[in-house]
């Protein structure tokens, strides 16, 4: 991960993803469809499921090894956003 600064001084981290001919074509045209660039969408995308508990809470069914590692989602309601917590229990 590469850390900056963004416009309006807040920092900003960048990933790079890699994604396949296909998922890249769909991405393309989805862009296309909302008036949008890829890059923007790629990350509006990743943001509107990481603030998806149940969308976290299927990645974590499906991947999850380590039970005092997965994550739960708290809602903060002051910011509308949600908070990532260790569930820290040992298994």
């Amino acid at each position: 991960m590469i850390e900056g600064k963004g416009l309006g001084g807040k920092k900003v981290n960048r990933v790079g993803l890699s994604l396949s001919n296909r998922d890249n074509a769909k991405l393309n045209k989805l862009a296309t469809a909302c008036n949008m660039k890829p890059t923007p969408l790629a990350a509006l995308i990743l943001t509107e499921a990481l603030n998806d508990p149940k969308y976290v809470d299927q990645l974590q069914k499906r991947f999850c090894t380590q039970a005092a590692y997965r994550v739960m989602l708290v809602k903060d309601y002051k910011n509308d956003d949600y908070n990532y917590v260790l569930s820290g229990r040992d298994d």
